[in-house]
């Protein structure tokens, strides 16, 4: 297990502790101390107390998860962490006193009587709920954090950086992250365009290669982020930089001096402790993309079991109109370069890439007369159910491209990798917003799209692209 998931389980751990801790004091003080209850209460035994803890534990972690308070904040200081902590429980303090106590206390007011329903013991209740919560999670969570920075500060669980730049820039975060260890990061050599300086040590670290061999030492050394130290105005660097780490699951971080060279095109977060931007940072927060899947798994069950009819009738259509299988599978490559398998209902010719791959046309020869159709409504997608519902693709998300197409794009479209920091979708922006591609500069248009997608990507976006793609599948009027 990582250091980050381990820190992620200790702070749930941390929560539940809180929250019980707040519950058992406010029992006490309701039904056993006798200050804040008018009598003592007997019935309100440990069983009462253990039903109670279990629903607001449950409650209280889901709304956590949910207001995405188990992200990793490694690269957040303390002080921003306790005011989003401190603001989201006290959000659900005020949700819990709703559920609660909303319906009396409206009853009282619409009474007259809110003096009944908000009485002195009433309020020391409520208010000493929320502090202690507001305590012991806070506390709690930076008890927990302050362990983990033990752990990393002797070493366990760093992730390894590369720098690129073996310049004075580069000297200065080399010796700064080794001046905060419990930031969790190692440098573990430089990457610098000057073949003279390849094989030699640079401020005690190899000097490893140039930008072309980035690849190479991204699969040999696997580091968790690379850093662009030098200085440099030029956009065109910092994007042939990105081109060769795209497809792979790496953070990448500019100096700030590189910031205004980026600015305009790149979103950015500062990074806590060391004078760092990170560029293309995670656009959906953790708990967002878990909501992602569970919403890939549920939908592509559900779609399954409707479409159950389609599923089976199309088959025998298909194999009616033209000689061949029904099904067709082919290798795409998925999120960070991952190969899988793609099914799809057969809408050619069995003979249709004799000559190698090739888009189709708008009005392809190859394709079968049934193929149209399918295309149109894309019923001819309906077996990706079965690739999201594995995991290899999602509903929403850039459609998965072959490596033959890639090799190729990768040179002719910029940022084009971009695309494999997603994992490939069912249907996407792109796809509802135009047509199948038919040359470069339909992938061209699409790369767009996808890059938006990827800059403002959420949940209510896509609910907005499935419901898109529904009045595709029902009107047959495909993309605009």
């Amino acid at each position: 297990m990582s250091i980050k998931k381990f820190a992620k389980y200790l702070i749930f751990l941390s929560d539940l502790l809180a929250m019980n801790m707040a519950l058992l004091f406010i029992f006490w003080l309701r039904y056993r101390s006798g200050i804040a209850h008018e009598t003592y209460d007997p019935g309100r035994n440990f069983w009462h107390f253990g039903q109670l803890a279990v629903l607001l534990s449950l409650a209280a972690t889901g709304y956590f998860f949910f207001k995405g308070l188990y992200r990793d904040w490694s690269l957040h200081s303390r002080a921003v962490q306790v005011a989003v902590v401190s603001r989201d429980v006290t959000l659900f303090c005020l949700l819990v006193l709703a559920v609660t106590s909303g319906s009396y206390l409206l009853d009282a007011l619409r009474h007259g009587r809110l003096y009944t329903a908000l009485t002195a013991p009433h309020i020391l209740v409520i208010l000493t709920y929320w502090g202690i919560v507001l305590l012991a999670v806070n506390g709690l969570r930076l008890a927990a954090q302050t362990f983990v920075r033990f752990l990393l500060s002797r070493g366990a669980g760093q992730d390894r950086l590369l720098i690129l730049g073996a310049t004075e820039a580069g000297e200065r975060i080399r010796s700064e992250l080794e001046s905060a260890p419990e930031l969790g990061w190692k440098a573990v050599g430089f990457v610098d365009e000057n073949p003279a300086l390849r094989g030699q040590n640079f401020s005690g670290l190899p000097v490893l290669g140039k930008y072309a061999d980035l690849p190479e030492l991204v699969r040999t050394y696997r580091p968790a982020g690379i850093i662009i130290s030098h200085e440099s105005s030029s956009h065109n660097e910092i994007l042939r930089v990105v081109s060769y780490v795209a497809e792979f699951p790496i953070t990448i971080f500019i100096v700030p001096d590189l910031y205004d060279a980026a600015s305009g095109h790149f979103k950015t977060n500062a990074v806590h402790g060391i004078a760092l931007k990170e560029l293309f940072p995670e656009h959906m927060p953790g708990w967002e993309a878990d909501l992602k899947r569970i919403m890939d798994i549920t939908a592509s069950v559900f779609g399954m079991i409707v479409t159950s009819p389609a599923l089976a009738l199309l088959p025998i259509l298909i194999r009616l109109d033209s000689p061949g299988p029904a099904l067709y599978s082919q290798e795409r490559i998925g999120q960070y370069g991952r190969r899988f398998r793609l099914y799809k209902f057969r809408t050619m010719r069995t003979d249709a890439e004799a000559a190698g791959p090739q888009w189709a046309s708008k009005k392809d020869p190859r394709i079968t007369n049934l193929g149209r159709f399918l295309r149109k409504t894309r019923l001819d997608e309906l077996p990706q159910f079965w690739n999201v519902l594995r995991g290899d693709m999602s509903l929403v998300g850039p459609r998965p491209e072959r490596e033959h197409f890639i090799n190729q794009l990768r040179h002719e479209v910029p940022l084009y990798l971009r695309r494999l920091k997603m994992k490939p979708g069912l249907t996407g922006w792109a796809q509802v917003k135009h047509q199948y591609d038919s040359n470069i500069e339909d992938v061209k248009t699409k790369v767009l799209f996808d890059l938006w997608y990827f800059e403002n990507m959420s949940v209510p976006l896509d609910i907005m692209i499935l419901l898109r793609t529904v009045w595709v599948v029902f009107t047959g009027k495909g993309a605009h």
